[in-house]
C-alpha cells in the first residue's frame, strides 16, 4: 500500500487478543515494527531484556528484529485485553522508527485520542481480517479478484486512518518530528528498496544521485552511520525475514528472490545481521503477536 511516492506502508498483521490471567507470551521477534494497545488488564512486556510494565491506556512500541515475551507475576488476576498490529512504514526508502525514533512505551494525556485509536484500531482488525480472508479464499499467483480488489482499497482507507491516529499519538514522544537526512540519501535508500533483488553495485548507486562512490559512503556515514552497500544487506535481509516467516519457499530460492546470488554468502550474512540462521530464524519466529 502506498502512502504517495515517499512514503510506503504494509500491514503485515491486525489482531484483538483476550488472554486468560495466567497467559506468557513466548519469545517471539518480528521483522516490522510491532504495537501493542492495552485495553484492559496488566502485563511486564520484556524487550532484548528490557522490562516494561504495561497497564490499560498504554501503547508499547515493539522495534524491528527485537526478541519480545511477557511475564506474569502472580498478583495479576485480571484478564489481558490488547490490540496489535504489525507494520512495515518505510520513508524515502528509510524505515520509520529508525527516522523518527519511536518511543518504546507512551500513553495519551487525551480520552478523546484514546477513543479514536481504539476505535480505528479495531477497524483495522475487522479489515485485515476481511481481506486475509478474500485472499485466502481467491488464492490465485497470477489474477487479482474484483473480490480482492475491493477489499484491499477498503483496507488501504482504514490503515491510512489507523495510521494517522497512530501518529498523532506518537508525535510528542518521538526523538525528532524533522529529521534532517542529505536528500541523495534518501534518494539512494529509495533506490535501493526498489531494485534490491537486482544485482546492484556501489557504482549503480552513485549513478543515480551523480556522484563519486567515495561521496557516497561519506554521505551515507554523515546521514545514517552505515555504508551504501551494509544498508543494501540490511534491506535484502529484512525482505528474507519476512518471506521466511509469511511463505514456505526453500531458503535458497529465498536467497535468490531477494538478490543474494551466493547462497552461502545470504547463509553467513543473515546470521550475521540476525543472530541465527534463516533455518533457525523461521523455526523459532512467526508474525503472530
Amino acid at each position: 500500500m502506498s502512502l504517495g511516492d515517499n512514503c510506503k506502508a504494509t500491514i503485515r498483521f491486525a489482531f484483538e487478543w483476550q488472554r486468560n490471567a495466567e497467559w506468557n507470551s513466548p519469545v517471539y521477534s518480528n521483522p516490522n515494527v510491532t504495537f501493542w494497545y492495552v485495553l484492559d488488564g496488566a502485563r511486564s512486556l520484556i524487550v532484548n531484556g528490557q522490562a516494561y510494565e504495561l497497564k490499560a491506556g498504554d501503547l508499547a512500541v515493539i522495534p524491528p528484529n527485537a526478541a519480545f515475551t511477557t511475564h506474569w507475576s502472580r498478583g495479576q488476576r485480571m484478564p489481558f485485553h490488547y490490540l496489535s498490529a504489525c507494520v512495515a512504514v518505510y520513508v524515502h526508502g528509510i524505515e520509520w522508527s529508525e527516522l523518527y525514533g519511536l518511543p518504546k512505551l507512551c500513553r495519551s494525556a487525551s480520552e478523546s485520542q484514546a477513543a479514536e485509536l481504539t476505535k480505528s484500531w479495531k477497524k483495522l482488525v475487522y479489515s485485515w481480517e476481511r481481506t486475509k480472508a478474500a485472499s485466502d479464499k481467491d488464492n490465485t499467483r497470477d489474477s487479482l479478484s474484483i473480490r480482492q480488489v475491493t477489499e484491499q482499497l477498503k483496507m488501504q482507507a482504514v490503515c491510512l486512518s489507523w495510521l494517522s491516529h497512530l501518529m498523532a499519538w506518537m508525535e510528542p514522544h518521538m526523538v525528532t518530528t524533522d529529521p534532517v537526512i542529505d536528500e541523495r540519501v534518501r534518494r539512494v535508500c529509495a533506490y535501493i528498496r526498489g531494485a534490491y533483488a537486482s544485482p546492484i553495485r556501489l557504482s549503480d548507486m552513485a549513478g543515480v544521485v551523480n556522484t563519486s562512490e567515495g561521496h557516497l559512503r561519506l554521505l551515507f556515514r554523515n546521514s545514517m552511520n552505515i555504508s551504501p552497500y551494509r544498508f543494501l544487506l540490511r534491506v535484502r535481509i529484512e525482505k528474507a525475514e519476512e518471506l521466511l516467516l509469511a511463505t514456505e519457499a526453500s531458503l535458497a530460492d529465498i536467497a535468490g528472490e531477494v538478490g543474494f546470488e551466493d547462497y552461502s554468502h545470504f547463509k553467513a550474512t543473515f546470521r550475521r545481521l540476525v543472530g541465527v540462521s534463516p533455518s533457525v530464524y523461521r523455526k523459532t519466529n512467526r508474525m503472530y503477536e
